[in-house]
């Protein structure tokens, strides 16, 4: 595959993943607002903004509207919804060759249904449920690429790149609600019993967990399920073991040079997640293995573009 065809396709996975998952995020937290008082919802709006690695995240003249907009609306924040969408968008443009007409139909009109859109009357209408039909949108398109692409090579790039941006962003929205606080960084109060709940709402797992455990509301058991359970979607492992089963599949007939550092390093944080348990985690601490989780994902990613993305040609005739 071209290494330009399989960027495109690799950061228009990242991109439609990010935005579905900041739409999410402001979705229950919208949704929330009507629960708590002043005090909790604003520590819980910081929480969002750092679980998004917000900029402004520690702003005191922040307001709901304001930040709504900006993680939604905003153009000149690059990871806004608006903007992750423009460019998952632009990477499909470019691609349209290789992924299904109904893929690019269906990208094309969720952009053109988000860019029309008046903040205004958003906001003074039922944001939440807005940010409920733009996550239903990318949910569909997810659903479209699987069922209308074929599952090639193209096809494992979609499925890394969705996966490595769900594992980071997953561990990040964890560390804000688990670890405890650091001298150098955010301070928030202690998750109350609705945090919790809203934790799982915000990562799609609510009913999942109770399933499992039951309505028992047990943070120890929360971490355990968001970081470990094998068959929840939006849970790191699963989202590791993800990684791990696209990269066995792209490009199996390449240089074992060019392939070996991306399996060792993938086959690495599955060992690290997979053979890890939450009394381990506890006792080392949450924020060191979060921490490792993020920087291991950052180095498959790199590993990825020099293997297959941003390789010389010299290496090419070599392999």
């Amino acid at each position: 595959m071209l290494s330009r065809v399989a960027d495109s396709l690799y950061w228009m996975a990242r991109s439609m993943e990010r935005a579905e998952h900041s739409a999410r995020l402001l979705r229950v937290r919208l949704e929330a607002m009507v629960e708590q008082g002043d005090l909790e919802s604003s520590e819980e709006w910081r929480r969002m903004l750092h679980a998004l690695a917000d900029v402004q995240a520690d702003d005191p003249s922040a307001d709901p509207r304001d930040i709504t907009f900006r993680v939604a609306f905003d153009r000149a924040n690059p990871s806004s919804t608006l903007r992750s969408l423009m460019a998952a968008r632009d990477n499909a443009r470019q691609v349209r060759e290789q992924i299904s007409s109904e893929m690019w139909e269906h990208i094309n009109r969720d952009y053109l249904k988000l860019t029309s859109m008046d903040f205004d009357a958003v906001w003074s209408g039922s944001p939440a449920q807005t940010f409920i039909e733009i996550g239903d949108g990318i949910w569909m398109f997810q659903g479209i690429t699987h069922s209308t692409m074929r599952h090639g090579e193209g096809f494992d790039f979609i499925e890394l790149g969705t996966y490595i941006e769900r594992a980071q962003a997953v561990a990040r929205l964890l560390d804000v609600y688990l670890s405890p606080p650091q001298e150098d960084g955010p301070k928030f109060a202690a998750p109350g019993y609705f945090d919790w709940i809203n934790l799982l709402k915000q990562c799609t797992g609510f009913e999942a967990y109770c399933k499992v455990y039951t309505a028992q509301v047990a943070p120890r058991k929360i971490a355990e399920f968001l970081i470990f359970d094998p068959e929840f979607p939006h849970s790191v492992r699963f989202a590791v073991d993800k990684v791990q089963s696209a990269l066995e599949q792209i490009a199996p007939g390449a240089s074992q040079t060019r392939l070996a550092a991306c399996a060792r390093m993938a086959g690495r944080l599955k060992a690290f997640v997979d053979f890890s348990s939450m009394d381990e985690v506890a006792a080392g601490g949450i924020a060191p293995f979060l921490a490792s989780v993020l920087k291991q994902c950052e180095q498959i990613h790199f590993a990825v573009y020099e293997s297959h993305i941003s390789y010389g040609l010299e290496e090419l005739v070599k392999g």
